[in-house]
């Protein structure tokens, strides 16, 4: 931010946090956390009052609130600019691919929401995404794909082939490149692991809902089998097997009734066997209906907002780690599908945005390579926030533009909780700095 009359106001984006021995404030346009202690802790209260402006050569601390964000130039309208990024609706630049090499799966999970209607990807489909990849690269900074499914490892040999070819384009216009994938685990091997690695896939989702009692009542094979006992022993051959610290694995648990009565226990078997290895991140959600359900029967399981409201409140450290910050960091509480950059490209070359809503006529954009509605896609991607709307002055408006879900008029459930993330963080070094 270029300043042309030394004079710096306060961000809209600060959450001061009070401390027992200072404060910590956290603004959430940065995605930055300072804490303070003692004496100094008050001044730098007294500077980040709401409304006041300040002399940036007044001193020290000024400059270094204002490097960091917490004050802004007195001409930067910080309201403007969410207007404007959220007119674009872009929020980084890159290309972002959801890719279904196959909607086939070898499980039949109680809760899922999809039906299996497509299978593997053709060689013509294939041919339609690397040549649109190529044709669209050069106007992003890189490509970031995501492999889903079905269970993607179904169509290993399709990634393969793509993601080599992905590879190439990104040399050639010296565009970067990176890939996750989310997958049962059930396939996923020490030896799948090396080879999706030399693919450049360094992000690996795996369920586990949460002892094999609990999991192999809602996580099953086609045949009806259970499927958690072959998931660990994968998750810790990788665990010692694999030496890349280049790698993260996400550990999802998707919380039932049922695995409620064992919470003390699952929190200490995940301590024991994961904690200890910073590649392995925790992600709990609430198994529940998130408007796509497809057997009636499963909603004995569902979790409600009590529950996810006690998972919070009482494993609060379980939402404080490397993966979950993202949520709390700028755009990080955006829904993929409401980025104008991310697209979903099913099986059978069909666009859509949501990977949750499969089957629906809104949810379709196109197919690859033949046609795109753009104007459709423009009608998706609005989420006007007026003046009059509670989202105009959130202090989390940086986090989630209110484009949480497409279907969903309410805030994060993360999000209503974000004092006592905030807290936890303060506590921990790792993510402050002391000024």
């Amino acid at each position: 931010m270029g300043n042309t009359h030394n004079i710096v106001k306060v961000s809209y984006y600060n959450i001061l946090i009070e401390k027992k021995d200072g404060i910590a404030v956290y603004n959430t346009r940065s995605g930055k956390m300072i804490r303070s202690f003692g004496n100094k802790a008050l001044k730098i209260a007294e500077y980040l009052q709401p409304a006041m402006c300040w002399k940036l050569e007044a001193s020290d601390t000024i400059s270094t609130l204002y490097e960091k964000s917490f004050l802004v130039d007195e001409e930067y309208d910080e309201l403007e600019e969410m207007e404007r990024v959220e007119g674009e609706a872009i929020f980084d630049n890159y290309l972002k691919l959801i890719i279904l090499p196959t909607e086939q799966c070898n499980f039949r999970c109680v809760y899922c929401y999809e039906h299996f209607k497509r299978g593997k990807m053709s060689s013509q489909t294939q041919q339609a995404v690397i040549r649109a990849v190529e044709k669209d690269i050069q106007k992003y900074d890189g490509l970031i794909v995501n492999w889903f499914g079905g269970e993607p490892l179904e169509a290993m040999d399709i990634i393969e082939v793509l993601s080599d070819t992905f590879i190439k384009i990104c040399r050639k216009y010296k565009k970067a490149y990176n890939a996750g994938i989310t997958t049962n685990g059930y396939y996923l091997t020490v030896d799948k692991v090396q080879l999706l690695k030399r693919l450049h896939v360094t992000e690996f989702q795996v369920t586990l809902d949460g002892f094999p009692a609990v999991h192999n009542q809602q996580r099953v094979l086609e045949d009806g089998s259970g499927t958690a006992e072959i998931i660990i022993e994968n998750l810790l051959a990788i665990k010692k097997q694999i030496k890349s610290s280049a790698i993260t694995i996400i550990l999802r648990t998707n919380f039932s009734k049922q695995l409620f009565e064992h919470l003390e226990e699952f929190q200490r078997f995940l301590d024991k066997y994961f904690a200890d290895d910073s590649r392995f991140q925790f992600f709990w959600q609430m198994v529940n209906d998130y408007g796509y359900i497809r057997d009636e029967s499963v909603r004995n399981i569902f979790g409600t907002q009590q529950d996810y409201n006690y998972l919070l409140l009482q494993y609060t450290n379980r939402f404080v780690n490397r993966y979950m910050l993202q949520l709390y960091g700028p755009n990080g509480g955006i829904c993929y599908a409401l980025k104008r950059n991310a697209y979903v490209i099913c099986s059978d070359g069909k666009i859509r945005k949501c990977t949750c809503d499969m089957e629906s006529e809104s949810n379709y954009f196109g197919v690859i390579g033949k046609e795109f509605d753009n104007s459709k896609h423009n009608k998706w991607l609005q989420r006007n926030i007026t003046k009059e709307s509670i989202c105009y002055l959130c202090v989390k408006r940086p986090i989630c533009h209110n484009r949480a879900c497409y279907k969903s008029k309410e805030c994060l459930s993360n999000l209503k909780y974000m004092k006592n993330i905030l807290e936890l963080m303060s506590e921990d070094e790792k993510y402050y700095t002391v000024i």
